[in-house]
């Protein structure tokens, strides 16, 4: 496995333990876990945002522009 996907499943597992922890806190009345999950989800999105999702983004700005040309179009 290359250090890139390393990463990828790094940040990936990071986000599945925030959202175990969001359901635990939400299940027990845990505080500490919600902000814990918040923590982790706001680390995600600032270290790991372009890696994890930069694909996604691209493909949604793709369609994107074609809706615009066809309405244009019209």
């Amino acid at each position: 496995m290359s250090h890139h996907q390393l990463e990828k499943w790094f940040w990936r597992s990071m986000l599945i333990l925030a959202g175990i922890l969001l359901i635990l806190g939400f299940l027990s009345g845990n505080l500490m876990m919600w902000i814990m999950a918040l923590t982790i989800g706001i680390l995600v999105r600032y270290c790991a945002y372009d890696l994890l999702f930069a694909d996604f983004d691209a493909k949604a700005d793709e369609i994107r522009q074609r809706y615009l040309k066809k309405k244009e179009a019209k």
